[in-house]
């Protein structure tokens, strides 16, 4: 799980980036309410469409295939950030098979080693050390 983890994070990181580049208007990172309702990016060549829905931007890779899914739903300046939705979506687009309750038990299980914080309810960030 690890693994997943540092890609949805390093994905996240370069995605953030490159949005806060192409839409410099956009200053309202906690809802958003400046940001476009679509858009689309290139990222390291790759083509990511988003769509903006609640507090919140989903990412589709559309380019190259297959398509992958980075829902920043919330704590969107905060690339460290994940939560169990966020990840469950994620290695589902890489068809890839964990239930629900393998992806908590793994969060869980790295706060314990401190690989991840719990930093509120549902969320998790990744330890700057690790």
């Amino acid at each position: 799980m690890k693994k997943y983890i540092r890609q949805i994070i390093q994905l996240q990181k370069n995605i953030i980036t490159t949005f806060k580049r192409v839409y410099p208007e956009v200053k309202d990172y906690n809802l958003l309410l400046d940001c476009p309702r679509e858009g689309k990016l290139e990222i390291n060549g790759q083509i990511w469409l988003f769509i903006k829905h609640g507090k919140g931007l989903k990412f589709i890779r559309k380019e190259p295939v297959p398509k992958i899914i980075v829902d920043i739903h919330n704590y969107f300046s905060e690339p460290n950030v994940l939560d169990e939705w966020r990840l469950k979506q994620y290695i589902e687009s890489l068809n890839l098979t964990y239930s629900t309750s393998e992806i908590n038990n793994s969060l869980h299980e790295l706060t314990l080693t401190h690989f991840l914080k719990k930093i509120s309810e549902q969320q998790y960030k990744l330890n700057e050390l690790k």
